[in-house]
């Protein structure tokens, strides 16, 4: 009878023994799991986050750079204009933005006027080009004029015939036109004939055209000279007005004179852009 009842009780420990051993086991599998889960789904998030950070990095960068590349590409093409023929190109990188080169319906007129009643136009452009860089879907950047006025007129040869600047709306782009003239009192000069002076005014427009246009992420923005043509215009001398209209917007430049005649040089400045 003992023994049948220690033979039970050892039975009975081992079974127990067993049940614990076995339940530490299943237990353990569990905690692991459960860790791993954790740790998972902490790198999934990590790794999501820390891509949107360097995403916009990159993008934020890449735009600075943009807008870095767009002034110089301003200084190129106002440099090229000064010599005929002369060129130059400025690269670009196109990873999340590009630039564009765009041709507007608008065109630019400018009339000479020496009385009320008498107004001539003295030029009448081709379709406006300007260029637009468009920034990347995580590129971020406040409204900003970088060079230059939207004027349609600017006085001065220091004054800048570009308008450079970051428009932020449906996206953000940075914007470069020449949509404007520079007029520039030249000075006089002797006119013996009528034992008089003559006036000169000096009028300039820089007029982008479309070359071939192509490329991938790097982009070389080629800008050539390929022609710069001046006319000039004489009036009876005194009172005189330069008006320039721009679709619904004109300007004028009014100056009297004492020289017998009055001469308006208008020079055009053709400057061919093309990315390929």
């Amino acid at each position: 009878m003992n023994l049948m009842a220690a033979s039970k009780r050892w039975r009975n420990r081992f079974i127990r023994i067993g049940a614990i051993k076995n339940g530490s086991g299943i237990s353990t599998v569990i905690s692991t799991v459960i860790v791993s889960s954790a740790l998972l789904t902490i790198l999934v998030i990590s790794s999501f986050f820390s891509g949107n950070i360097l995403e916009l990095q990159m993008a934020s960068t890449e735009f600075e750079q943009a807008k870095a590349n767009m002034m110089l590409l301003d200084e190129v093409i106002q440099d090229v204009a000064l010599r005929r023929g002369s060129g130059g190109y400025v690269q670009f990188n196109q990873r999340s933005g590009g630039i564009n080169v765009i041709e507007h319906a608008d065109r630019i007129s400018i009339y000479a006027k020496t009385n009320a009643t008498y107004r001539e136009m003295i030029y009448n452009s081709t379709p406006l080009i300007s260029l637009d860089y468009r920034g990347g879907t995580h590129a971020s950047s406040a409204d900003t004029v970088m060079r230059g006025t939207n004027s349609v007129m600017v006085q001065g040869l220091n004054a800048s015939l570009s308008h450079l600047r970051v428009e932020a709306g449906q996206g953000v782009w940075i914007r470069l036109d020449y949509y404007r003239v520079r007029i520039v009192e030249m000075g006089t000069l002797p006119l013996n004939t009528l034992n008089g002076t003559i006036q000169f005014i000096g009028i300039t427009f820089l007029r982008l055209e479309r070359g071939k246009i192509g490329g991938l992420d790097l982009l070389n923005v080629k800008v050539q000279n390929i022609g710069i043509n001046t006319t000039s215009y004489t009036y009876n001398g005194g009172s005189i007005s330069i008006e320039t209209v721009l679709g619904s917007k004109t300007e004028s430049y009014s100056f009297s004179s004492d020289a017998q005649k009055v001469v308006v040089m208008l020079t055009e400045v053709w400057i061919r852009i093309s990315t390929a």
